[in-house]
């Protein structure tokens, strides 16, 4: 049987990944239902990782993705990063999408 991860536990553990991949001049944002409060047993995690670069390359999937993945693997959780370049996350200010993470997202570093 599973033991349980408690939501804090997966707060601090996400948080540790963040501070450790600490994008240069970029940001890495818990947002959703996790950084609200309203989340149930059910939810995902949703990471947003900004970068200071022009192009996002497979590379930087691997660097700054995976760690969350694999997280999520250990410890049975969804756990859903993705990423946009500055440029491509100042593009989208007149979004939803944009204006609930600077909302409600809690920048994690």
């Amino acid at each position: 049987m599973m033991k349980e991860v408690k939501h804090n536990d997966v707060l601090k553990s996400i948080s540790n990944i963040a501070m450790e991949l600490k994008p240069e001049n970029g940001k890495i944002i818990l947002f959703g239902s996790q950084a609200r409060g309203d989340a149930n047993e059910n939810s995902d995690w949703d990471i947003l990782i900004l970068l200071d670069k022009d192009k996002i390359e497979e590379s930087d999937h691997d660097k700054f993705t995976y760690p969350f993945w694999e997280l999520g693997w250990k410890i049975n959780a969804m756990i859903h990063p993705i990423i946009y370049t500055l440029q491509e996350w100042a593009s989208r200010i007149h979004s939803p999408f944009h204006n609930n993470v600077e909302s409600e997202g809690i920048v994690l570093c």
